[in-house]
């Protein structure tokens, strides 16, 4: 059960085991190609629909001489992976330690970490945007931190911003959204969302 082996990015539901085994394959891939696989996943989330996700899928597989099917398959758990970290707003160490949790080795980790590291802001900004479009934003309440400790020294001493939204589900229902980035994070953020309201000026003028 998900709970019981406590991954972060499907929240309180359940894991099938062949999602699992799906991801736990990518670690099949070399330094090479995972990177530029996990990079696919993340560009069609950021962009469903201009992705050309599959044609690309197909391109890979052709370029390394890898089995299609079984392709198709890791691609499947990763987009799933992913899905539920921006759903879940998991920051790159969460990300990790899900990767680990998951059976997957160092290197397979380190490097899905470091792609998620440079897709993490755009992503969190794009789910905001949904979240704003689709919900009335109440409030908004934001504030700094330094990170005190980290396993990784180059992190101790950065600035992180904490960010809560709170959103109107209807029926006097609120919800809170919790999000965590870092400075560059926070100003990609930013900017993505001066995009969005300029398309949505730009919409409803």
């Amino acid at each position: 059960a998900c709970a019981m082996a406590s991954f972060f990015f499907c929240g309180a539901t359940e894991l099938d085991p062949q999602i699992q085994a799906d991801i736990a394959n990518a670690s099949n891939f070399n330094q090479t190609q995972l990177p530029e696989l996990v990079n696919l996943v993340l560009e069609l989330l950021l962009d469903p629909n201009g992705s050309g996700f599959q044609e690309k899928l197909g391109a890979f597989a052709s370029k390394y001489g890898v089995n299609a099917p079984a392709l198709k398959n890791v691609a499947r758990g990763l987009v799933i992976f992913f899905r539920g970290a921006t759903k879940h707003n998991l920051g790159p160490a969460q990300v990790a330690a899900d990767c680990e949790a998951l059976g997957l080795n160092a290197d397979a980790t380190s490097a899905i970490k470091g792609c998620w590291e440079s897709y993490y802001a755009g992503l969190a900004g794009a789910q905001v945007e949904k979240t704003i479009m689709a919900n009335q934003v109440i409030d908004m309440e934001w504030k700094f931190g330094v990170t005190a400790a980290s396993n990784q020294v180059a992190q101790v001493g950065a600035t992180f911003l904490h960010l809560k939204l709170v959103i109107d589900r209807g029926n006097g229902r609120h919800e809170d959204v919790f999000m965590e980035m870092s400075l560059p994070q926070f100003f990609q953020f930013m900017a993505d969302m001066e995009k969005a309201k300029t398309h949505l000026d730009f919409l409803s003028s």
